[in-house]
């Protein structure tokens, strides 16, 4: 075990149609303590970091805590699916969990989630998934008791979700999502409906020669455009270096340096105003494992807002 101190967007819908898909892909967002490897531990984690999986998400209130506020412990199947996910109050209390049950592809049918009183944690609630072609087509969110909370829909056309939504007897249809591509398909259009199923707005994709995002705009429920960003590229790289945010009247807001590192692993989003330089995030990886995650305030420079850690162990 290796100790240590997550796209286009047409690519982030296709996530987002599979996200229960694995372990991998459930966690792969989850933010993560500085390692203790070897040189040979090192090399294999930088080259092939598939070789390793996340066991332990240390939260701390700033970067110089010695000790975390927070920790979630993650434990996995003999055939390496997230069983269990638990979160700590430091040292050793524990909170709340969830419990993983897949089927015989290795898709996850169940999730359960126990919390409640510290001490005497009972099932709160369960979500049951269902698939269709390897997409998650159904998500039913029950209360401990059986009864049926709410359940979420998603609908696919060629391999890309086209609409996904909420349904319950108390709201009918609500936060409703309706997605469109071109023929090459990306994604153009994404439409809001959060009540009611009337628009509450829509968000237009526009593109450049290389399949780039260059422009986003966005509209509200009166069809009036509330936000555009451009999103601007280095030579020939599919990785945006610059966002640069505009009002509805076209004035500039806000501009954003985005920096990665060797690997492209993004470490950090500069916010770039007259009054000075704000950070969102810094990130640090080894390879392309993310190994801690400092938040900032953004209108307070660097003025820390939390910290995350994490720990791998390597796959025999």
């Amino acid at each position: 075990m290796c100790n240590k101190k997550t796209i286009s967007l047409g690519e982030l819908i296709k996530l987002k149609s599979n996200i229960m898909k694995t372990q991998k892909i459930l966690f792969l967002a989850i933010l993560i303590s500085v390692f203790s490897c070897s040189k040979d531990e090192y090399n294999d984690l930088s080259s092939e970091p598939e070789n390793y999986r996340l066991i332990k998400v240390l939260n701390y209130g700033s970067s110089s805590d010695s000790e975390p506020n927070t920790f979630m412990d993650l434990k996995y199947s003999e055939n390496g699916n997230l069983q269990r996910e638990s979160l700590y109050n430091y040292p050793s209390t524990l909170l709340t969990y969830k419990v993983y049950d897949y089927d015989n592809n290795n898709l996850l049918k169940e999730k359960k989630i126990y919390d409640g009183q510290v001490g005497n944690l009972s099932l709160g609630t369960y979500t049951k998934y269902e698939y269709e072609n390897g997409n998650l087509i159904k998500e039913e969110l029950y209360l401990a008791n059986g009864t049926l909370k709410r359940t979420k829909f998603n609908e696919y056309e060629n391999g890309n979700l086209i609409n996904t939504y909420k349904l319950d007897d108390d709201l009918g249809i609500h936060h409703q999502y309706k997605y469109y591509y071109n023929d090459l398909n990306v994604l153009i259009l994404k439409e809001v409906f959060m009540y009611n199923q009337k628009l509450s707005g829509f968000t237009k994709y526009y593109y450049d020669d290389k399949l780039r995002l260059n422009k986003t705009e966005i509209f509200d429920h009166n069809k009036a455009i509330s936000q555009t960003v451009e999103h601007k590229y280095t030579g020939d790289s599919s990785l945006p270096t610059e966002e640069i945010y505009y009002d509805s009247n076209g004035h500039l807001t806000q501009r954003r340096q985005l920096i990665y590192d060797s690997l492209d692993n993004l470490t950090e989003i500069k916010i770039i105003t007259d009054e000075g330089t704000n950070s969102l995030f810094k990130k640090k990886f080894k390879g392309k494992l993310l190994i801690e995650y400092i938040r900032y305030l953004p209108t307070f420079g660097y003025t820390e807002w939390g910290v995350s850690r994490y720990e791998y162990e390597k796959i025999e």
